[in-house]
């Protein structure tokens, strides 16, 4: 009975927003207080969910259903924007990429505890918004994604002396896209079983260990484009980004080049 009373008064708050592929929902966020608004929101693949930010300081973090207010591993994440205009003129845009629920939370304090949640194509029964926002409410304290924006196109308003695309001096205003590409280091261990077949004098035996070996590389994080836009008398940008980026292969490297050394290794001392 408690839980359907709290299901309905949560329904109340619902506001909702339908959108065609090729469209472009905007949903504020912060306005009027701790909730984006509309904050149930249906949309077809191909749709531009644009995030605008309102005071003081928000985020647009993408978690999983079952566990809110704690980012989803390779979801997307608007960084933290602090804001004093209302609206302060910067966004955060994602596209819908299929019809799967996304469930998202603004990683500020108790923000996401106290209401400010929101689902892209949530389920009309199950794991509904309601559903979604009641598992926040009772959520361990909100964590947030480390780094910057991902996931998404961060535009950030009179971003002056920022990096940019382009650049341009007098009055008027310059605005440009960059792309950046990340990575993280990854630092693991390899246990492999190790059989050498042995010719020697005519004799052929194998032997069977263990090998244990520590292994490093890098993989490649999500790349994130963020537009960034200024404006005013005498501003002015220039472009500045740095990009570097290790795949698999890396990882695929180490670990089978570990395993060979470990093979010749036990294959001499048997001789």
């Amino acid at each position: 009975m408690y839980l359907s009373s709290t299901l309905v008064t949560l329904a109340a708050v619902v506001a909702t927003a339908t959108a065609q592929e090729g469209t472009t929902i905007q949903v504020t966020v912060g306005k009027g207080g701790l909730v984006y608004t509309p904050n149930d929101i249906k949309a077809e693949v191909g749709t531009n969910i644009e995030f605008s930010f309102f005071p003081k300081n928000h985020t647009v973090t993408q978690s999983s259903f079952k566990d809110p207010c704690h980012p989803l591993e390779n979801g997307f994440f608007s960084s933290f924007v602090p804001t004093a205009n209302s609206p302060s003129g910067s966004t955060f845009t994602i596209t819908v990429k299929d019809t799967k629920p996304i469930w998202l939370y603004c990683g500020q304090g108790n923000h996401c505890q106290t209401g400010m949640v929101a689902a892209i194509n949530a389920p009309s029964t199950g794991n509904t918004f309601e559903a979604f926002a009641l598992l926040a409410k009772n959520a361990t304290a909100s964590t947030s994604p480390p780094g910057g924006a991902v996931g998404g196109i961060l535009k950030l308003a009179g971003a002056a002396g920022s990096s940019s695309s382009s650049s341009a001096s007098g009055s008027g205003s310059a605005s440009g896209f960059t792309t950046i590409s990340t990575t993280k280091t990854v630092q693991t261990t390899v246990t492999a079983t190790i059989t050498a077949v042995v010719t020697n004098g005519g004799s052929t035996y194998s032997t069977t260990y263990p090998s244990t070996y520590g292994t490093t590389y890098t993989t490649a994080l999500p790349e994130t484009t963020i537009a960034l836009a200024a404006s005013g008398s005498g501003s002015s940008t220039s472009a500045s980004a740095s990009a570097s980026a290790t795949g698999n292969s890396a990882a695929g490297l180490a670990v089978n080049g570990g395993m060979a050394g470990a093979i010749l290794f036990a294959g001499m001392a048997l001789l």
